[in-house]
C-alpha cells in the first residue's frame, strides 16, 4: 500500500514525530518545565528497529528537525532546541540499539529475559540518562528545578517507552512492508467484538468515578493477550491511552477525580498504562514464542516429508 509506505518513510516519520512532541510541549508542560507526556521517541525507535543501522540516518535527521522546531516554538525555546534535540534523538536511538541487542541475545527462546531487560534497559536506564542531560540543559538555559524536571522527564519519557514502543515495533513492521496496521479483513469480526467491548469497558470505567474499576481494562488487556492475534491486541493500548486519556484531561472518571494538579494526575494515568502493558507483555512474548515455534515445527515437518517423498 502507498499510503503504509508514505507513512513508514523519512518525511511521514518526520512529521508524525513532530506532531507527537508539539502536541507533548505544548500542552504537555503543565508545569513550565519538560513535558510530562512523551511518545515521540517510542515512535522513532519503533521506526529504526525495521531498519539497518547504517540507513537509520535519513529518519534520525528529519525527526532531530522536527523536534528542533517543535522545543523552539512550543517548549524551552529557541537556544534549548538543538540540545533537547539531540537528547531525543539519542534516547530514541538508544532505545531501539538496546531492542536489537537484547532480541539477538534472548529472543525467541529466553522470552522472560528479555522482558526483564526490556524493563531495566529501554525503561529504566535510557530515561535515566537522558533525563540527567535535560534537566541539566533546562537548568543552564533557564534556571529550571534539576530534580523536578529530573522526575517529570524520567516518568513521561519512561512510561512512554514501555507502553508505547512494543506497539510502534508492530506498526512499523507492518507499515514497512507496505501492509496496512489495522486487522487484516479475514479478522474483521473478532477485532470488531474484541476492541468494541474493550472500547466499551473503558469508556464505562471512566465515565464513573470509581478508583476499583481501573482493574478491569488492565485484566481485559491481560486476557487478551493470551487469546488474541497481534494485530487486534495491539488497538487495545492505544484505544486506553485515547479514550482514557482524553476522559480525564477532559475532567473525567477516577483519575480525574484525584486531589491533585493536572500533570500529577496526567502522569498517574501513564503509569497506569504503564502497568497496564507491563503486566500483558509476558504474556504476548510467551504467545509469540509459542507462534513462532509452531512455525518452525511445520516447517520441519514438510521438509522431513520432502526428503520422504524424494526418497520414494
Amino acid at each position: 500500500m502507498r499510503i503504509a509506505r508514505l507513512l513508514a518513510c523519512p518525511a511521514g516519520v518526520s512529521l508524525t514525530y513532530f506532531a507527537l512532541a508539539a502536541g507533548s510541549v505544548a500542552f504537555g508542560r503543565f508545569t513550565g518545565g519538560v513535558a510530562m507526556v512523551w511518545i515521540a521517541s517510542a515512535m522513532l525507535a519503533g521506526r529504526l528497529l525495521h531498519l539497518p543501522e547504517h540507513r537509520w540516518m535519513p529518519w534520525v535527521v528529519g525527526s532531530a528537525i522536527a523536534s528542533f522546531i517543535a522545543t523552539g516554538l512550543w517548549g524551552f525555546g529557541w537556544m534549548a532546541a538543538f540540545p533537547f534535540a539531540v537528547i531525543n534523538i539519542l534516547e530514541a536511538v538508544a532505545a531501539a540499539v538496546i531492542w536489537r541487542r537484547i532480541t539477538k541475545a534472548f529472543w525467541p527462546y529466553e522470552a522472560l529475559e528479555w522482558v526483564a531487560s526490556f524493563y531495566i534497559g529501554i525503561g529504566l536506564t535510557v530515561p535515566l540518562l537522558s533525563g540527567a542531560l535535560a534537566a541539566f540543559t533546562a537548568w543552564v538555559v533557564h534556571g529550571q528545578p534539576v530534580i523536578e524536571n529530573f522526575t517529570r522527564w524520567i516518568i513521561g519519557h519512561a512510561l512512554g517507552l514501555l507502553a508505547c514502543l512494543p506497539v510502534f515495533h508492530f506498526i512499523y513492521g507492518r507499515l514497512g512492508r507496505g501492509r496496512s496496521a489495522l486487522p487484516p479483513q479475514d479478522m474483521l469480526p473478532l477485532a470488531a467484538l474484541v476492541i468494541g467491548t474493550f472500547s466499551v469497558l473503558t469508556v464505562t470505567v471512566f465515565v464513573l468515578d470509581m478508583r476499583a474499576l481501573l482493574v478491569f481494562p488492565m485484566v481485559y488487556l491481560l486476557v487478551a493477550s493470551a487469546t488474541v492475534p497481534s494485530a487486534i491486541l495491539t488497538q487495545l493500548p492505544l484505544l486506553l491511552i485515547v479514550i482514557g486519556g482524553g476522559m480525564t484531561v477532559a475532567g473525567m472518571g477516577p483519575i480525574a477525580a484525584m486531589d491533585w494538579q493536572m500533570g500529577d494526575r496526567v502522569q498517574f494515568f501513564q503509569l497506569y498504562v504503564g502497568v497496564t502493558v507491563l503486566t500483558s507483555l509476558p504474556l504476548q512474548c510467551q504467545r509469540a514464542k509459542r507462534v513462532l515455534e509452531m512455525r518452525r515445527m511445520r516447517a520441519r515437518i514438510a521438509e522431513l516429508e520432502n526428503q520422504n517423498h524424494s526418497m520414494l
